[in-house]
This record gives C-alpha cells, structure tokens and sequence, in this order.
C-alpha cells in the first residue's frame, strides 16, 4: 500500500517539481479548465462541497477534488457528485503506469495528477481543488485558479506548517496567484495580515467573509424548527435553510457565497441555486464525516474534528442540540494529536471512551489518560465491541478524533445492522 496512504501527512512530500513535471508530461491539463482552490486550517471541505454543489445545480458540470477519502480512492475525484468511474481510474494507470513507476511520485501526486487528468477528459466546465496540505507547497498548487480562498488559519501540522500563526498563514497563502481575488474566512487578526500583505505583493483583490456578518439561527417551532445560515446579501439579511448543524458553517457560507458572486457573470449562479445548494450539503454525500448522521432512526454520529479548532466547534455544536441525554463520545486519536487541546475539552462530557486504531500513528489510552483522566477504553476484541454498542442504540453516539476511524466505524455499524 502507498506510503501516503498508510502514514497520512507524516509520509507527505511537498514540492511542486515531481507533480509539474509528470503534468508537464501529460500535456498540462491543469491549465485547461477553470478552476477554484481552496486552502485553510478548518472548513476548506465544507466550502469545496457547497460551491461544487451550487455550481451543479446551476447547470455546470462541476469537478470536484478533495482529501482524504474516507472509503474508498475514488471518493476524492468527482463531476457532480460522482465519483470516477472504475474504468476511467483504471485507464489512467494503465496510460501512464511507466512514468508514475519512474517519476517518483506520492500518493497524494498520484490521486492530484489522476484528478487533473480525468476532468480535463470528462470535460468539466469549472474545477473546484482541495490543498491537501499547507498550499504554498501543495501538489494541487500548480494551477492558476480564477479564484482563491483560505477558509481559516488555526495551529495544525506545524512540523511542516510552522509554529506560528503567522508562519501558517505564509504557507496556506502560498495558494494566492498574481492579480487572481482571494476570499478570506474566519481567522485571527495576525493570519489576515499576513495574507492581506501577499495579496498586495500579488497585486490580488481580497474579498472578506466577515463583511457578510454571517450568523447560525433556528426558527419555528420546536417541533418543526428550521435551522441555517443567515448572510447580508445587498444590504439585506438573507436566511438559507440548511441541513448543516454546526454553527461554525455560517464562515462557510459566507465564504462560499462571496466567491461564486466573485466569478460572475462568468459562471452564473442564482441565489436560488446556491440556496438550494446550502440547503442539501449535508445529505449530499459530499461531506461525510462531518457531524455525519450515520443510521436512519439512531443518534449515531461521525465528526472527524481533529485539530483543537475543530474540537471547540463540534462542543458548539453538541451544545446547540436539543437531546434528552448526553452523549457517548468515542474517541480516536493518533500520537501527533494527543495534546491538552485536543483532549481536555472532551472532559465537559462525562461518558469518554477511547480506541486505539491498528497503526503506529495511533495514539495509546495512557497518552489520552494523560489529558482526559475518566477516559475508559472500549473492550477488546470487536465481538465485544459490537456487544458493547448493541446496548447503546437509545443512546446518543459521537464518533471523533481522526478520519482514519470513519472506516472502522462503518464497519461496526454494518455488522450490527446485519445482526439485526
């Protein structure tokens, strides 16, 4: 199996030299369609999946590249929602196994080259890209994008990122192209300077989400209440139903939003589209993982907050639910991420278990216990642990702490369903 697969960001290798050249080899479809890049701490997939949702519904035939998939290698690469089809993935290799055996490529090269490829055969009409790590030195970051956005500035991989704010916004900023826009998000004020002077040094207009003022609200009933996001729109406050509980997405609308008006009249799309496109993002597909509901009629769900940024909003959002009893969380960390910040936040709830994943990177219970003392390990051995789950099924269940447990969760879940 592919380093990069097995080992995550600890087996990247970032530079743009292998992926240029190898494009360069197969003529340079990265600059044959438009395309959108994305890059930030937090939120980068959930701006990506609104706007290739948005552009779908708005008649485009939209491509969409995002990291890591959860299932399955194909979930990364999509045209309106559909994954790459098996004979396509195949052709690629088959058409370039040579040169991928001799140039030295990643995993992650490899699935950026592959997508880059088969939008260009497909015949997408606009591209969205994920960074897949940082952006200055990110493979996607070959492409000259109409428009740029970083989403949010937070501490994560500051062994490749840097140990400041400031250093990681210098390499999510990496992404900004000479006299392209760039849409800001929601970050401290010493990313945003930092990215406000590349911009200038780029000679790029910068468009902020905070001047939408974007805000969470519920309305209704309690039993019928609607939840969403609300943005100005030309001096108007404008509410767009959405099926996304976390409050932490209005950055993301906003952000969304502010570019698609940004590519117009270019790439037309109503409000109503983009509407309706906030509206069903979360039952899309194209976001699982994030605050997922993983069973119809059970209070299962899978949030890969994975970063102490994403911690504090997936305790937001837990806050914001309207459930009788607490949760269950269960935890999986891997050692990088077993920190206080990570941790201590998880002491609120008093219902902590833990899961130590079959690979080296993951982190061991004492390494959580450290920070997270009422921390209790599940059984051993997965009879016990589809037993131990079978009695929980009234109950509340949050699945967290790295994606590399959405798999495993998914298989416990099937095996329980097929028990009955």
């Amino acid at each position: 199996m592919p380093a990069f697969q097995v080992h995550g960001a600890v087996a990247a290798r970032l530079g743009l030299d292998r992926i240029q050249s190898f494009c360069d080899l197969m003529g340079n479809p990265e600059r044959q369609i438009p395309c959108i890049h994305v890059a930030g701490t937090n939120g980068k997939g959930s701006v990506c999946a609104m706007l290739a949702l948005a552009y779908e519904y708005a008649g485009f035939r939209c491509g969409l590249y995002m990291s890591p998939h959860l299932e399955h290698v194909r979930e990364r690469i999509r045209i309106n929602r559909e994954m790459i089809p098996e004979p396509d993935f195949l052709r690629f290799f088959q058409l370039y196994a040579s040169d991928i055996s001799s140039s030295d490529l990643s995993y992650y090269e490899i699935t950026t080259a592959a997508a880059f490829w088969w939008f260009n055969e497909a015949k997408a009409d606009i591209v969205v890209l994920e960074t897949g790590l940082g952006g200055r030195l990110d493979a996607t970051n070959i492409v000259k994008p109409e428009i740029s956005v970083i989403t949010s500035i937070a501490h994560d991989h500051q062994h490749f990122l840097g140990h400041t704010i400031t250093e990681i916004a210098g390499e999510k900023g990496g992404i900004i192209k000479e006299k392209r826009p760039v849409v800001l998000g929601n970050m401290p004020d010493a990313a945003e300077k930092k990215l406000l002077q590349i911009a200038g040094e780029h000679h790029s207009g910068v468009i902020k989400a905070r001047t939408l003022q974007p805000r969470y609200r519920t309305s209704g009933p309690v039993n019928n209440s609607r939840s969403g996001f609300e943005i100005v729109n030309q001096s108007q406050r404008k509410f767009m139903e959405s099926d996304l509980k976390a409050p932490v997405h209005r950055w993301n609308v906003a952000a969304a939003w502010l570019t698609v008006s940004a590519l117009q009249p270019r790439f037309v799309v109503s409000e109503a589209q983009f509407s309706k496109a906030i509206a069903n993002v979360g039952r899309s597909g194209l976001l699982p993982g994030r605050f997922e509901k993983l069973v119809p009629g059970l209070e299962w769900f899978f949030d890969g907050a994975h970063n102490p940024e994403a911690v504090r909003a997936l305790i937001k959002s837990i806050d914001r639910q309207d459930w009788n009893d607490e949760p269950v969380i269960v935890l999986c960390i891997m050692k990088d991420k077993a920190q206080k910040k990570m941790l201590e936040p998880f002491s609120v709830f008093k219902k902590n278990y833990y899961y130590a994943l079959a690979t080296e990177r993951a982190a061991d219970i004492t390494q959580i216990a450290a920070y997270l003392s009422d921390v209790k390990e599940l059984p051993a051995g997965e009879a016990e642990i589809l037993r131990f789950f079978k009695e929980l099924t009234k109950q509340v269940v949050i699945f967290t702490g790295s994606f590399y447990f959405y798999s495993v969760v998914k298989r416990w879940i099937s095996q329980i369903i097929k028990a009955g």
